[in-house]
């Protein structure tokens, strides 16, 4: 069911959010970005994630739009990786090592090279997940959210030059419902990146502080970029760490 007719020339982009509460599919208009229709599939068992991912992709509305291009969103654990160091056979024995409670296969094992920062980010998608969408979009681009956010923070470091004799670290946070993901730049450099799940600001302040205090950032000279963050939670941080925005 590859949905490419439409009566308008508008083109459009299919965006489908797989997470572990459910999936999510967004129709943007692939001259502005804007989200033309979402629509929310929950899963309730993980069992039964195959069977609603199906129901959805059937939805008539879908052949209503041109899609120019199709993507497979990926929520959940994922590890960072140098690119000169990434080799696929040892995808598995990583995320193993990095998720020990998470169950995966090599069938299961993705990555996304990020050129522009030199890593791969290793994450997992069930393969059945993935078959399902590719008969209805054969040329599905399958990626990780994490290293959709590192994009996007990498942009916005791009735009914070400093002098070669600034040793101040950026420091990016995103928070959403349930987890948050944190990436360290010095210059144009990553140094750090990773994700935790936190679901209330206690966890979240605890767990920040933790990797501040292990990666030796300073409270006084670097700075700290949040979204998502609560007004409670942002007070709490401003008690440890000077530069907050």
């Amino acid at each position: 069911m590859p949905a490419t007719g439409s009566n308008s020339f508008t083109s459009y982009r299919l965006s489908i959010r797989s997470c572990a509460d459910g999936f999510s599919f967004s129709v943007l208009n692939v001259l502005d970005g804007s989200v033309v229709q979402t629509d929310r599939f929950p899963v309730f068992e993980r069992a039964a994630a195959t069977d609603v991912l199906r129901q959805a992709l059937r939805k008539p509305y879908l052949m209503d739009y041109r899609f120019q291009s199709a993507e497979l969103v990926v929520e959940g654990p994922a590890t960072i990786v140098p690119l000169e160091h990434f080799n696929k056979s040892d995808m598995l024995a990583i995320y193993r090592l990095c998720f020990p409670g998470h169950q995966a296969s090599v069938a299961d094992m993705q990555y996304q090279i990020l050129s522009s920062l030199e890593a791969v980010m290793i994450f997992s998608l069930d393969s059945d997940i993935l078959r399902i969408v590719q008969e209805c979009y054969p040329d599905v681009r399958v990626c990780c959210a994490d290293a959709q956010q590192l994009e996007q923070f990498a942009a916005q470091q791009e735009k914070r030059p400093a002098p070669e004799d600034v040793e101040q670290r950026n420091i990016y946070v995103r928070f959403d419902e349930q987890r948050f993901f944190i990436a360290v730049f010095r210059r144009d450099k990553l140094q750090y990146a990773a994700s935790q799940d936190a679901a209330n600001d206690n966890d979240r302040a605890f767990l920040l502080l933790g990797i501040w205090k292990a990666l030796e950032l300073h409270p006084q000279k670097d700075a700290l970029h949040l979204e998502g963050t609560t007004k409670d939670l942002k007070k709490t941080l401003a008690e440890y760490i000077l530069n907050i925005d």
